[in-house]
């Protein structure tokens, strides 16, 4: 019997294990993925973290950590599993009902079960307590169970699992007290308790925040190439107000919570959302937004090849899900355009339909338009010359300010960026302006 369970091994419920494992707790990871399972039972994990995979073999050489496929009776029980939406943008808790229901004959009375997944409000006690129930406890009372959200950035969760503030929803004071005595073993930020309502509502609300914030980046942008504004020089002096936080806008929003969790909002009450589902559709919309510039330019029509630089959501990781390019990739074929996407990253092989390469030379082979949709670090140093001897055409969007623009520009490159009208990018040539900008500081990907 361990003590602690963690039903899914993925980007957050692996690290979660680990810490809990080198914090001296018996724990025994869970995940239907057989090739996780072995990796892990050998020490090694399958996706990259900075810091996870030391601490991985730590936890699995001390005995502490073990994975399995199936769950076993514990004293705590951890579910991370992904929580998506559907393609009509409803939420998918299958994977969360199925966890809740691999643990329900192993329950016994004091157990506590915690819910770590991003979830619609109510799903801690309508989906992983309805399942207590049916097993003849009453959740909250016979078995405590707790709402406790993750806040992380991928690509440095384990640091920000220890050090990040945390909030503890219970579903009675109690439950959120033993909660605590789990995370205070290895979380250093403040562990703030409160109902496990409350617990889903703040973590939908931190995301959406962060989305409704860049949409609104994102209109401030189409504005100002229209009007001939730099929108990043607005911003910049905007945000010199003290009560002003404007962020950046780009391509769009990635990943698993920012351009999911409103969602979760807008389909349990349509009524209030409005403003949240329109925020959804500016960010998602600004792939066609910078197709459709490019196509005015009447440089790149249907049939023309499109080469698109980043899978990865953001910038220097490996992970591609929710990404802007797919959704720049699908208006691009819906126009007509044959498109390449290359990541330096991402796992090559098959991605919406298309298929991510390792091979920049082949991906800007024959393109008319090439699209940096990531700023990753191999990005930055790409010139003129690395475009020119690859491409037919000389179209660049750059929508992260991330290449030497004024050096595309004298070698005939037409440069489109996010913010700014084509006039205010060829002024900048004119007057020797334009070297590489300044990296999105928080496009929320």
């Amino acid at each position: 019997m361990a003590e602690i369970c963690v039903m899914g091994l993925g980007y957050v419920g692996l690290p979660t294990a680990s810490l809990l494992a080198t914090a001296g707790f018996d724990v025994l990871g869970v995940d239907v993925n057989p090739v996780v399972v072995e990796s892990l039972n050998k020490g090694r994990t399958i996706f990259k973290e900075a810091g996870l995979s030391t601490m991985v073999a730590a936890a699995c050489h001390s005995g502490n950590l073990v994975a399995a496929l199936e769950p076993a009776p514990s004293d705590t029980f951890i579910i991370c599993v992904p929580t998506p939406i559907s393609d009509e943008k409803k939420a998918d808790l299958s994977l969360v009902e199925q966890a809740s229901r691999a643990i329900g004959p192993l329950l016994r009375h004091g157990n506590l079960v915690i819910l770590e997944s991003t979830s619609p409000i109510g799903t801690t006690r309508n989906v992983v307590g309805e399942v207590i129930r049916e097993h003849g406890f009453e959740p909250g009372m016979d078995v405590h169970v707790c709402y406790c959200p993750e806040r992380v950035l991928p690509g440095n969760t384990v640091a920000e699992l220890v050090n990040n503030d945390r909030v503890i929803g219970g579903m009675s004071p109690d439950c959120a007290k033993r909660a605590v005595e789990i995370y205070q073993r290895f979380a250093q930020g403040e562990l703030t308790l409160t109902n496990d309502l409350t617990a889903e509502m703040v973590k939908l609300a931190e995301n959406t925040y962060r989305d409704v914030n860049i949409a609104l980046a994102n209109v401030f942008a189409r504005v100002a190439e229209d009007a001939g504004i730099d929108v990043w020089e607005a911003i910049s002096y905007a945000n010199h107000h003290p009560r002003v936080d404007v962020l950046s806008p780009g391509p769009g929003v990635g990943g698993h919570c920012i351009p999911v969790d409103p969602w979760f909002l807008v389909e349990s009450f349509p009524a209030h959302a409005e403003l949240l589902a329109k925020a959804r559709q500016i960010n998602d919309g600004q792939g066609e937004r910078m197709l459709e510039r490019m196509m005015e330019s009447g440089d790149l029509v249907s049939g023309d090849k499109v080469a698109i630089l980043g899978a990865a959501y953001k910038a220097d990781i490996d992970d591609p899900r929710e990404s802007p390019a797919a959704h720049l990739s699908a208006a691009a074929k819906a126009k007509g355009l044959e498109v390449a996407v290359h990541d330096p990253l991402v796992e090559p092989g098959d991605w919406h339909g298309l298929m991510i390469s390792n091979d920049l030379d082949d991906c800007l082979g024959g393109a008319t338009a090439a699209v940096l949709v990531t700023n990753h670090k191999e990005y930055r140093s790409l010139s003129a010359k690395n475009f020119g001897d690859r491409m037919k055409g000389r179209l660049i969007y750059d929508s992260r300010k991330w290449l030497n623009h004024a050096a595309l520009r004298r070698a005939g490159f037409k440069v489109f960026e996010v913010g700014r009208s084509l006039d205010q990018t060829q002024a900048d040539v004119e007057v020797g302006m334009g070297t590489a900008g300044e990296s999105n500081v928080d496009s929320g990907t």
